[in-house]
């Protein structure tokens, strides 16, 4: 029998089939020949299970990943943790106001879904306090919706993207994630936190979970602090700047970094936070292999 990960709880993995939901734990052998992976297996992963007595399960086999989005393991930061496998798309949820819309996050969001071989969609979320200008990453060629939890505004346009997905929301505490969710599946009543006199959210997602939206599946994840830019490196970032791909070509370098070098075709001709933001992040990743080697 196939099925496919919805939640993991330290060693009790709720698989989702056509016949029921089973709680399931690895066999011995297969838990044995995946000791080498950091988990046995993640968030939204189809399987093969035998079916048990009192809705258990034992899971037989991990099938192949058509994607994964990914980051760096806390504890052991040079090695993968698949955060939800099988994803369609990525939604970046930003704010409009409280808290200010932050072009830093969807920009390390551009580079992680790039990177993790994703499409994004940038969700302007509380549209009713607010209307960020958000031209340039239209123009790069980016999916941008408005949306007002309070108003419902781009609620159906939204929903309309999760059909048959499997999606992904990420975004800081306090834009309005779980409002957002709860707009599209009020049934769902998933807890939502308020926005701190400093503007700043509490977070009140605590773990991955898969949950059935609108005839599709979504993740609804963590703050930002939780995602790093796995498989992102110094040499390779600039190639996630997708905007930055098309006007690399008339560099005078082909190995161009578009920070110092003579006749660059990127540097100067960008939206001016874009490259501000891909200099950071590339100052980050090179910091963070002096200190991780990777």
């Amino acid at each position: 029998m196939t099925g496919r990960i919805h939640k993991i709880a330290a060693n009790d993995y709720e698989v989702h089939t056509d016949q029921g939901v089973l709680h399931c734990r690895f066999r011995g052998k297969l838990k044995r020949e995946r000791q080498a992976s950091l988990k046995l297996a993640a968030v939204g992963d189809y399987v093969e299970v035998t079916p048990g007595e009192a809705s258990q399960g034992t899971i037989e086999k991990v099938l192949e990943r058509r994607s994964r989005l990914s980051r760096h393991d806390v504890m052991r930061p040079s090695t993968e943790q698949v955060i939800v496998a099988n994803v369609d798309v990525l939604f970046v949820v930003q704010a409009a106001k409280d808290p200010d819309f932050n072009d830093t996050i969807v920009d390390k969001c551009t580079v992680m879904a790039a990177g993790n071989r994703l499409p994004l969609v940038i969700v302007i979320n509380k549209s009713d306090l607010a209307r960020p200008d958000v031209s340039i990453y239209e123009k790069a060629g980016y999916r941008c919706v408005r949306t007002s939890a309070k108003t419902g505004e781009g609620v159906e346009e939204l929903r309309s993207f999760l059909k048959g997905k499997t999606a992904v929301f990420m975004g800081p505490s306090g834009v309005g994630k779980s409002s957002l969710i709860n707009s599209l599946a009020p049934e769902l009543g998933l807890k939502v936190g308020e926005v701190s006199r400093h503007g700043e959210g509490r977070h009140t997602t605590t773990w991955v979970e898969l949950v059935s939206i609108a005839g599709g599946l979504v993740a609804d994840t963590p703050g930002m602090e939780f995602f790093t830019l796995w498989g992102v490196t110094p040499e390779n970032l600039k190639d996630h700047f997708l905007d930055f791909v098309d006007l690399a070509a008339g560099c005078r370098f082909r190995n161009c970094s578009h920070t110092s070098e003579t006749d660059c075709a990127v540097r100067g001709h960008v939206a001016e936070s874009r490259y501000a933001n891909y200099l950071d992040l590339l100052a980050k990743l090179k910091e963070r292999r002096s200190v991780f080697g990777r």
